[in-house]
């Protein structure tokens, strides 16, 4: 005798084997759907049941459970689906054939009422248990997501003749998403650097961490560069004295270098990546020494629109130890602003489903005129327009600097 069956009275027990048919259901089989009619409950004989709300799993029963009897016993329709997991046999109980023999059975009837009662008051103490842990861990998520922000620039640095701004808009309580903006006094080089983590919440949290850290790290430090070289001496490059220009692409590839190998040897089983960009500029010259690791392009805005695209040099960071990255340069006119970006632009979402897509933004840029945080502003605000309160499916980042014309 099954577990559910064995709690109840000897009366309403032999009510319902009295009213109980026996049903078989093939795996992946559905028993029924969100939104059907309650008018029965299920004992699982043998096999398994997955009950789900779409793709979410609310629970999993077997041998011996029951599901589905507030609904049949209610009245009301059912609030989640249940499919077979395995091959499964249950009993099942039409709510109508069991009021009606509960009619000439009060002792049952008294039972089937105590039934309801003590499961109503189990779910209730396990509501209440699962609302204290949500509670906690909506605590530390949200622990999480200011340690998150800190690892954001808090002020982005001041640099004579240049606007810089930047933008932030996580798609959940924490993103994969990062941008940065440092000055490097040893190569009189501004670092801009936008990041995208493969997935999103706290897995790509983390490793947004590791990554956004390594990178400021590294190019701020010869010692990294050293290791970086011992590593994979065919790839880095040993540090040099030489002259600037030699420096900057040292630290362009040594940086990209050792946060490309120290991911994929040490965190290689995760198969977490990022797409970044890292471009060094010359504040008194307006060039941009840059590595775009298969992100999205940045754009050089002048005043007919896109100047100039810088596409991807080489593949994405942290999946292949020893990867090539190629290193390009471009320049940044007086008056002339570069745009970085993350995909959560061109692919966000309308309430229909369509993509705001790269020749909208595009077009967006062909006559803009402005500050650099104008810029971020109008992209934001068209953004959210296109979408008009569709779900934000992933992190919106940009940053962007223009070059004040002299």
């Amino acid at each position: 005798m099954n577990n559910f069956l064995a709690s109840l009275n000897t009366e309403l027990r032999d009510v319902i084997e009295r009213t109980a048919v026996a049903v078989s259901y093939e795996a992946g089989q559905s028993v029924f759907e969100c939104g059907d009619a309650g008018d029965a409950l299920y004992i699982v004989e043998s096999g398994t049941v997955r009950v789900h709300d779409g793709d979410l799993v609310l629970n999993m029963l077997g041998d011996g459970d029951v599901f589905g009897e507030i609904a049949a016993l209610g009245g009301i329709d059912r609030t989640a689906s249940v499919t077979a997991v395995e091959a499964l046999t249950v009993l099942r109980v039409e709510s109508e054939a069991l009021y009606k023999a509960l009619q000439e059975r009060p002792v049952a009837l008294r039972g089937l009422v105590q039934m309801l009662c003590e499961r109503e008051s189990g779910m209730a103490q396990r509501m209440t248990s699962r609302s204290w842990a949500l509670h906690a861990a909506q605590q530390e998520l949200e622990i999480g997501r200011r340690i998150q922000a800190g690892f954001l620039p808090e002020a982005l640095p001041e640099v004579p003749g240049y606007e810089i701004s930047g933008h932030f808009q996580a798609a959940r309580d924490v993103a994969g998403d990062f941008y940065d903006a440092f000055y490097i006094p040893s190569i009189e080089r501004l670092a801009l650097v936008i990041g995208d983590v493969c997935d999103k919440g706290v897995g790509a949290a983390l490793f947004m961490t590791l990554f956004r850290s390594l990178m400021r790290a590294t190019a701020q430090s010869r010692t990294f560069m050293t290791w970086a070289v011992d590593s994979h001496p065919d790839q880095a490059r040993a540090p040099s004295d030489a002259n600037s220009d030699s420096l900057v692409k040292e630290t362009l590839a040594n940086t990209v270098a050792l946060t490309n190998n120290y991911v994929a040897t040490t965190h290689g089983r995760t198969s977490m990546f990022a797409s970044m960009f890292f471009g060094l500029l010359d504040p008194e010259s307006g060039a941009i020494d840059y590595i775009n690791a298969g992100h999205e392009e940045a754009f050089i805005i002048g005043r007919n629109g896109i100047r100039h695209a810088l596409p991807p040099t080489g593949p994405v960071v942290g999946i292949f130890a020893g990867a090539n990255y190629g290193i390009e340069a471009a320049v940044l006119e007086p008056g002339e602003t570069i745009l970085l970006y993350t995909d959560g632009v061109p692919e966000a979402t309308s309430v229909s489903g369509e993509l705001l897509s790269d020749e909208r933004l595009r077009s967006m840029l062909e006559s803009w005129h402005g500050t650099a945080d104008q810029l971020l502003q109008m992209i934001a605000n068209s953004v959210s327009e296109f979408a008009k309160g569709a779900r934000q499916h992933d992190d919106i980042t940009m940053l962007a600097s223009r070059r004040v014309s002299v």
